[in-house]
Parts: C-alpha cells; structure tokens; sequence
C-alpha cells in the first residue's frame, strides 16, 4: 500500500486528517494552506464525508445518548455568541437542525447548502474546543471520525 492509497479504498486520508487536524487545533494559517492543496492537487474527494463524519462524533460525544431539544437551543446559542466574538455568524435554526440530523432525528427540514457546510464547520470548531482534547485525544477523536467517514463512502 502507497502512503496516499489507504486499504480501505479511501485516498488521501492521511492528507485530509492532517488538514483536518489542524483546522480543529486550531492552526488557521495551515490548516488552510493544507486544505488549499488538497483541492488544488485533486484531492478533496471525500473530505466533505470526513469534516461531515468528524461533525456527527462530535455531536454524538457531546449529546448522547440523552439529549434534549432545550440542550441544544442552549448549546447553539452559547456556541453562536463565542463565535459572533470573532465576527463569526451562523444560521441558529440550521445548527439545531444539522445537530439533531446527526444525533438521528429524521427532522425534514431544507437547509441551503453554503449555511449548513458554514454552520457544521463552525460547530464542530466549537464541539471539539469544548472537549480540550491533548494530542492523543485529538488523534483519537480523528480516527472515530475517518472510520465513520469511510463507512459513508464505502
């Protein structure tokens, strides 16, 4: 197996867990210029599926196996004003929605695409900054994430 061909038939995991990685530690500078490759070089199939996968172990680690409507009403709205901080604005009826998707709420609601990438970025920001995760437990939480993203893919 090459470095870029995983077995699993995903490629370029290790590339897209590293842009990932420093998206989430947060290094902005390299996290965008890791992310600016990926899609420059070709890359990116699949990146979506794991900043997805990425977003609903966070959710799922933060709010299951109980979880409440009010729970999380209180979790977008603290998360919202952190943002709003650094001149960050998203959508309050869309987060809870892509939240409680993610837990399995079958909600049918239509979310715009750009808001629901925007908002689910965001909030996983803040998901996995509220978990103070070390380096081993930023690893692991990625390996959740890549495992679940391959099963979406396959």
């Amino acid at each position: 197996m090459d470095k870029v061909t995983r077995v699993d038939g995903n490629r370029h995991g290790d590339e897209q867990i590293a842009a990932l990685r420093a998206f989430l530690a947060p290094e902005p500078d390299k996290a965008e210029r890791l992310t600016r490759q990926l899609v420059e070089a070709g890359n990116a199939e699949g990146y979506g599926e794991l900043v997805y996968a990425a977003f609903a172990v966070a959710v799922r680690r933060r709010f299951s196996p109980t979880w409440t409507i009010s729970g999380i009403i209180r979790f977008v709205a603290t998360a919202r004003a952190r943002l709003l901080d650094d001149a960050i604005a998203i959508d309050p009826h869309t987060a809870e929605v892509l939240i409680r998707r993610a837990l399995g709420d079958g909600i049918a609601t239509e979310v715009e695409e750009e808001t629901r990438a925007r908002a689910q970025v965001f909030l996983l920001s803040e998901l996995v900054s509220d978990e103070e995760l070390d380096a081993a437990g930023l690893s692991g939480f990625l390996a959740q994430a890549r495992a679940l993203a391959d099963q979406l893919i396959a």
